[in-house]
Formats: C-alpha cells, structure tokens, sequence
C-alpha cells in the first residue's frame, strides 16, 4: 500500500511538471507567432526615437524641430495601442489554457502536495506579512513554479537557438 502512495505521488509529480513544460513550449511558440516581438521592438525603438528627437530640439530651442517632433509624437498613442495590442494578443490562447490545465490538474491530482527542501518567496499570499516563505506547495502552487522555471528555461532555449541563428 505504501509503494502505491508514492507511486501516485511521483505520476502526480510528473504529469505536472511535463503539463507546465509543454504549456511553457505552447506559451513561448503562441507569443512568438502572435506576439511579433520583433515589431514590438522595432516600434518601441520608433518610440524611443521621437522622444529623443523632442528632447534635442527643446534643448537646442529650434522651433522648427520642435513642430516636427510635435507632429510625429502624435502618432505615439497610436504606436502605443499597438505595442499593447501585440503584447496581450497570445493572451486569448495562453490563459484559458492556463486556466484549464489548472484545473485539470487540481481534478485529476486534488491531494497532491510537495514539500521542498527550501522555502521560496511567494507575493500574492498574504499581503500583511510580505514577503510569505513557503517549502509546501498543492497542485496550483506546483505546476506555476514548474511554469516560472520552465519558462526560464524556454526562454534561454530560444535565446541560444537565435543566437546560433545569427552566427
């Protein structure tokens, strides 16, 4: 009877670790193929030129600058909503999924619960006594931190993908 209890809680273990590592792969794949980072990037340089263009001309006093620079820090909002836009679109995918393979996992797993050998900061639990320490985690609190480290590790995954792409 005991190997069976460990049994169920290694499969538990398991299975949550590799939901949170294919949700983290679907996540980065979803973001990265609706999110159009490289946009976002060329947008906010955009961005970061206009305001740059503002600044020199109210430092040098050259009105006729400062008109050009006025005419094009109009379009700033506009740059903005779309930056915005790109951001929180592979959001419509990325948390319902998020949401349902939660609570697939808190169905399927509802005792499951891991003690680890160290406590870790957690934010969002008690705000009067910040930052909370916790080693014991349920099924939530397990697949968000296999989330958090699988998506470290996607993104560093991806990060030296791109750059062995560029050499």
């Amino acid at each position: 009877m005991m190997v069976s209890a460990i049994d169920d809680a290694a499969i538990a273990f398991f299975a949550i670790t590799i939901t949170a590592l294919v949700y983290s792969a679907l996540s980065t794949h979803v973001t990265k193929v609706w999110g159009n980072r490289t946009k976002v990037s060329q947008i906010q340089a955009e961005m970061n030129h206009i305001n740059n263009m503002m600044t020199e001309a109210v430092k040098k006093n050259d009105e006729k600058k400062k008109k050009e620079a006025e005419v094009q820090q109009a379009r700033i909002p506009g740059l903005m909503k779309e930056t915005m836009f790109l951001q929180f679109k592979p959001l419509l995918v990325t948390l319902p999924l998020f949401v349902g393979a939660s609570w697939l996992l808190r169905t399927l797993y509802p005792t499951f619960s891991i003690k680890l050998a160290f406590a870790l900061p957690i934010v969002v639990q008690n705000f009067d006594r910040f930052p909370n320490w916790r080693d014991t985690f349920g099924v939530v609190g397990w697949f968000i931190l296999s989330l958090i480290f699988s998506g470290l590790l996607m993104q560093f995954i991806t990060g030296k993908i791109e750059a062995m792409r560029k050499k």
